[in-house]
């Protein structure tokens, strides 16, 4: 019970006690930090990049039925709105550095969401300049329009740029681009715009190792030399599996899902299983273009499909 005399001898301390300095308070900010994340695999360190996003939906896959993909999505706590990353990665092996796909650059069809490669790369300390050798998972635009500087010359002046010899042959066939349907046209534009101002130092390569402890493999389907990168160093390994992937939630549950732009469903969806598989038995660790930035993690086995379990970010190398 309060008593009067309480209250009013309370009061009267308030009054006189000093006055208390108003609650210091951060405001607040709507600039996010840069998207940068560091991982050694053995000696060499690989630095993810955040390109930005593209805000896609459930729309862009099919194979399956949609009510399926959404259940899925809706297993995970998921939504059909699905703002997919641009990841692109550096990989450093003390003797050179390595650029894996160049984001978007200045290319704004789907919207400007994209094209901060080149500011997340310097916050990590990484000039252009400083690119050893380019390689390019595949030639669509979200991988190789940041080869280009706003007037369309090389961003990395100092790059060798390395690209499966198939996936090059594809997009420089005059025959292909001919019989392409119209709203495809473009695609090839973009490729060989991108590619031109590095015609004099492209390495155009078969499956197999591009530098020590770097190997290009084929994973054909979302184009036709779709390519992913093993990163390894003593006993460890990592898979950076460029568009192998593009909603791992989706596309692990239901590996056959394909995407709107895959050149061939059916072969993206066996490159995808095949990837998985591999992935999964050898317990590796992997990221890739579309992960949830910084994207890495590994699948398990889950029946016939996949579970996938993301790594714990690292504060220390």
């Amino acid at each position: 019970m309060i008593h009067r005399r309480h209250f009013l001898a309370g009061a009267a301390a308030a009054a006189l006690a000093p006055a208390l300095p108003a609650l210091a308070r951060s405001p607040q900010t709507s600039a996010q930090v840069a998207g940068i994340y560091r991982r050694k695999v053995g000696d060499v360190e690989i630095t993810a990049i955040l390109d930005g996003y593209i805000p896609f939906d459930t729309k862009v896959f099919s194979g399956s039925d949609p009510a399926a993909i959404r259940q899925t999505l809706a297993n995970a706590g998921q939504s059909e709105s699905l703002p997919t990353a641009v990841n692109t990665f550096v990989v450093n092996t003390r003797d050179r550095t390595y650029l894996l796909d160049t984001g978007a650059g200045g290319w704004a069809v789907m919207g400007n969401t994209m094209g901060r490669a080149e500011a997340n790369l310097r916050a990590a300390g990484i000039a252009p300049e400083q690119i050893d050798a380019v390689i390019l998972t595949h030639a669509h635009p979200d991988h190789h329009e940041g080869l280009l500087t706003a007037e369309k010359t090389a961003r990395f002046p100092n790059a060798e740029l390395i690209i499966n010899d198939a996936e090059h042959a594809f997009w420089h066939d005059d025959g292909i681009l001919g019989q392409a349907p119209a709203e495809v046209k473009p695609f090839f534009a973009s490729a060989r715009g991108a590619l031109a101002p590095y015609a004099g130092r492209t390495r155009r390569v078969r499956p197999g190792e591009v530098a020590p402890g770097l190997s290009l493999e084929h994973f054909p389907g979302h184009t036709p030399g779709h390519s992913i990168l093993r990163v390894s160093s003593g006993a460890e390994q990592v898979l950076l599996v460029g568009d192998c992937i593009h909603n791992v939630v989706i596309q692990t549950a239901q590996p056959e899902v394909a995407f709107v732009f895959d050149a061939d469903g059916r072969q993206a969806a066996a490159s995808r299983r095949r990837l998985l598989d591999m992935a999964a038995a050898d317990g590796l660790l992997f990221s890739g273009a579309h992960m949830p930035f910084p994207g890495f993690g590994k699948v398990l086995k889950d029946g016939n499909a996949f579970r996938f379990v993301p790594a714990e970010w690292r504060y220390a190398l």
